[in-house]
């Protein structure tokens, strides 16, 4: 998983109740829609090391 769970699950939290939720794993990370728009992106854990 290159996001971090933790940042996900606090979103989660934030955006239950405002209206359909959805998340999708676009874009190299995890992108929550409501109500069928994008509204938020988490793209990567900055704790995570990358290999370039």
């Amino acid at each position: 998983m290159a996001y971090s769970e933790y940042l996900a699950n606090r979103v989660r939290q934030r955006l239950m109740g405002k209206g359909n939720l959805e998340e999708k794993k676009m874009m190299g990370g995890l992108t929550f829609m409501v109500n069928g728009k994008m509204c938020v992106g988490i793209l990567f854990d900055k704790k995570v090391k990358r290999i370039r």
